[in-house]
This record gives C-alpha cells, sequence and structure tokens, in this order.
C-alpha cells in the first residue's frame, strides 16, 4: 500500500493521499499492538459510512468498481465488502443504486431537461441507455422518459418515495 501511494501520489488527490496516508497509521498502529485486523462492529460501521459517502459523491465515475473505491480509501477490497456485506449490500449494488439516485434527481431537475436520456445515462456513470433503462424500471417502476415527464410533481415524488422504502439507507 505504501509502494502504491508514493508510485501514484502525483495523480491522486490530497484527500485522496490523505485517507491512504490514514489507513497506513492504522495499520501500522494495529501491526505493533499484534492485532492482525480489526473486528470491532463500530469499525465496521465506520468503513460503510466512509464508503457510502465516497460513492454517493463519485457515483457519475463510469470506471467506478468495488476496487477502485477500496484503493482511493485505502482499504482492502475485502473489507469495503464486508463492511456492505453487514449492512446488506455490496459495492456494486451500491454504486448502482446511488446512480440510480443521481439519474432520478436529474431527471427531475430543469437544469438537466435539455440533455436526453441517453446523455443522462452516460453522465451518471451507466455504461448505455439501455442499462440505465432495465436498471431504472426495476427500482422505480418506471423508464426513465416516464419519470421525467412525471416532473417533481407530488405524486411522482411520493411515488418514487414509496418505491424507495424499504431499501438499505445511502447516508
Amino acid at each position: 500500500m505504501l509502494t502504491g501511494l508514493h508510485e501514484e501520489r502525483d495523480t491522486v488527490t490530497s484527500g485522496q493521499f490523505d485517507a491512504v496516508s490514514d489507513r497506513l497509521v492504522e495499520l501500522l498502529c494495529m501491526l505493533a499492538a499484534g492485532e492482525d485486523r480489526p473486528t470491532a462492529p463500530g469499525h465496521l460501521a465506520d468503513v460503510e459510512t466512509v464508503v457510502r459517502r465516497y460513492i454517493r459523491e463519485h457515483a457519475a465515475d463510469s470506471d467506478m468498481t468495488g476496487v477502485t473505491v477500496a484503493q482511493a480509501l485505502g482499504w482492502s477490497l475485502r473489507q469495503v465488502q464486508l463492511a456492505l456485506q453487514h449492512a446488506g449490500t455490496t459495492p456494486r449494488e451500491l454504486i448502482r443504486e446511488e446512480r440510480l439516485r443521481l439519474v432520478r434527481d436529474r431527471l427531475r431537475a430543469p437544469a438537466y431537461r435539455h440533455m436526453t436520456i441517453t446523455e443522462l445515462a452516460y453522465a451518471s456513470g451507466f455504461s448505455s441507455s439501455s442499462a440505465l433503462s432495465t436498471a431504472f424500471r426495476q427500482r422505480f417502476g418506471v423508464c426513465p422518459r416516464e419519470m421525467r415527464h412525471a416532473g417533481p410533481s407530488p405524486s411522482a415524488i411520493r411515488a418514487g418515495i414509496a418505491r424507495t422504502e424499504g431499501r438499505p439507507s445511502a447516508g
């Protein structure tokens, strides 16, 4: 991890550098104390919170995967998977959910009316408009065009909220 940080130091943001540095210090302290892994449930909840925040902030990144999230945050993929499994989801599911939330919000926002559904799909991290449409219909029960035409009316908002109830919290 230290070698990777050194090699990537010119390409990572200061926040990413700080996050990886913090994880390195945490791992070194654990090793010095004779611990080989954090097992406290609170630690998994902390990892989950940080992962959820990172994914929400970077949802539009089409290259984002569980591996890239773990690398950016300075944790192993296994640790990220374990924390999200503890919360009842996976990196892939969480990334998809955040991208769908992003598209839903953009479909309702007047500032994005000029964008086609295909443009919204790519701008929100989806590989194609058909991938977006399929996932969107499964998640919200309507296609993106129907959501856009419904606009931000109270009934559409209530319908979207009703469909999202029972899903794990994204924050």
